[in-house]
């Protein structure tokens, strides 16, 4: 298994039983609803000027004055960002399991110190736990999609078809491990969310097709 900061399980190209996924979803919406919550209290700089300076000078350039602390008005907004993607909540029926109770920790001492929401940790964290959860959703609908198109039968036609089948499988499971890695280790990699995809995914009717969107959306 790939190691990953702060992930401590996870399946590719399958899912976990209702009861399991189930129990990982909980501990996504009891982190997740708490954290927003406390997000409210997070404090950022004034923004009518650099919000990465402490002190600003006045404009006859002699005295220098602290610049307040506000609250930030779109601090939830940006926990939301950082954390409310529908891939979080729907990677539980993959067995991704994440070191919630660390990440927890990480976010108490930013509250205690009041952190900028700009300066806090989880804004390289989360961006990577989140591509991780799309990639294992991709991996997971990809190799069930491609199962799923084989044909039976002995005919010449079904077994080129077949043949096709397998050839996409084979690629299926060799490109998603490689993305997965790539992810782990920090590597920049973009990718489209699985959830607002699924009307995309949904028309991928042929081998052929699945091969066409994992080349132009799932670059390794």
């Amino acid at each position: 298994m790939t190691k990953c900061p702060f992930v401590l399980d996870y399946k590719i190209f399958e899912r976990v039983e209702i009861k399991d996924a189930d129990e990982l979803l909980r501990e996504y919406n009891d982190f997740y609803v708490y954290n927003q919550t406390q997000y409210r209290d997070l404090f950022t700089f004034d923004q009518s000027g650099d919000s990465n300076a402490e002190l600003d000078d006045q404009e006859d350039g002699e005295v220098v004055v602290a610049r307040p602390l506000v609250p930030a008005p779109n601090a939830v907004e940006h926990f939301t960002k950082l954390f409310g993607s529908k891939d979080f909540a729907e990677s539980c029926f993959t067995g991704l399991k994440i070191g919630w109770y660390d990440l927890q920790q990480i976010l108490l001492e930013e509250f205690r110190t009041k952190t900028p929401a700009h300066l806090s940790a989880m804004n390289s964290i989360a961006p990577r736990l989140r591509a991780i959860a799309t990639v294992l959703l991709f991996a997971e609908y990809m190799h069930t999609k491609v199962e799923k198109m084989r044909k039976e039968g002995e005919s010449e036609k079904t077994a080129q078809h077949n043949q096709k089948v397998d050839a996409v499988l084979a690629h299926v499971t060799d490109v998603f491990p490689i993305l997965f890695e790539k992810i782990a280790v920090g590597g920049d990699i973009v990718l489209p969310e699985y959830n607002k995809s699924k009307n995309a995914l949904a028309k991928l009717k042929t081998p052929e097709a699945v091969t066409e969107f994992i080349e132009q959306n799932l670059k390794v």
